[in-house]
């Protein structure tokens, strides 16, 4: 009997399924050019080609051993479609997951491919899909419970955020509507890395706009001082969120052009070991949490002239992160936003 239950095992795990060129996102895009064009240079594409997260992988099975590892490139390069990152088939093969997070997604490439509408002139098979414009798929791997300190709610943030009360979608922010049709950029925090320059702009100017929608800053000035307020006006989850430990959002005061006061608030985690600020989770014995959630408004007070500015600025990677993971040189390839001044 045990036996026969292994053979069964064998034949789930290697089903019938299309050919593998028909599983790449270029052939997709043979036919669905602009959505092709879109997908090729965003961070779903290249999620797997990140340097940060490329010199991560090795880390995190170093301390936290292989099945850590294992559950970072689930997401990451869930296999789907050869030597790609999260590709065309990741979503719209996507038939339901198993649970809304750590990456459990179903995914079929034998049945129909999922579409906003069915019944379409195709040369494949369309099923109308639902789910592919949930967010239950987004929150598939959008929320993380681990491994050890990689814990990620988004998914969590945005059901109890105005927004999802509201109906709005995560497409709504990340796939807004372009010439008819949803963009495939799938807009973000990351820098596109290694992409060409006027690439690398575009996705700069994408990411600036997505974080002055999303954080308002407010100055009051009175005798000598300054209430310092910023509120998460726009995101329907913490910002930052994901992997909120790379992150780097802080406040400047600035007179003259230069800085008097700096880091009056800083907003994102801090892994800690002990008392001790470190870079990575893996060095880290906890996390201190410090994201702003959906709505919720942090206020600084600091002493300061009446002709003094305050800046709020953001950065996808802090630097001591860069450091850690020997990725120095990439520095200048993370560029740093001015979100708001006042």
């Amino acid at each position: 009997m045990r036996a026969l239950w292994a053979c069964c095992l064998l034949a789930c795990a290697t089903p019938t399924g299309p050919a593998e060129e028909e599983t790449r996102s270029e052939s997709c895009a043979s036919c669905h050019a602009d959505h092709g064009d879109d997908h090729r240079l965003s961070p779903h594409a290249r999620a797997a080609a990140s340097p940060v997260f490329a010199a991560m992988l090795p880390d995190v099975e170093a301390e936290w051993g292989p099945v850590a590892r294992q559950a970072c490139e689930g997401c990451h390069a869930p296999a789907h479609s050869p030597d790609e990152g999260i590709g065309c088939v990741s979503c719209h093969a996507a038939v339901g997951n198993h649970e809304t997070r750590d990456g459990a997604l179903a995914v079929d490439l034998r049945a129909p491919i999922g579409g906003p509408r069915g019944g379409v002139d195709a040369p494949h098979a369309v099923r109308q899909s639902a789910f592919l414009s949930a967010p239950e798929l987004c929150g598939t791997c959008h929320e993380l419970s681990g491994p050890r300190l990689a814990v990620e709610p988004t998914f969590t943030e945005y059901l109890a955020s105005p927004q999802a009360a509201d109906g709005e979608t995560c497409a709504s922010c990340h796939m807004p509507s372009v010439e008819g049709r949803r963009s495939h950029r799938f807009v973000g925090f990351d820098p596109l890395w290694d992409a060409p320059p006027e690439e690398a702009a575009r996705a700069e100017a994408e990411t600036l706009a997505l974080l002055r929608a999303a954080l308002a800053l407010r100055v009051t000035r009175s005798d000598g001082a300054l209430e310092i307020a910023v509120t998460n006006v726009g995101a329907g989850h913490a910002v930052p969120t994901g992997a909120a430990f790379l992150r780097d959002l802080w406040v400047d005061v600035e007179r003259s052009g230069e800085v008097v006061a700096a880091r009056v608030m800083t907003i994102g985690d801090q892994p800690m070991q002990g008392e001790t600020p470190v870079p990575l989770l893996t060095r880290a014995s906890h996390v201190v949490p410090g994201s702003l959630a959906a709505g919720e408004t942090r206020v600084a007070r600091v002493a300061a002239t009446d002709d003094s500015q305050v800046i709020l600025r953001g950065r996808a990677v802090r630097p001591a992160v860069l450091e850690a993971l020997g990725l120095e040189g990439l520095s200048m390839s993370v560029p740093v936003h001015e979100i708001a001044r006042r």
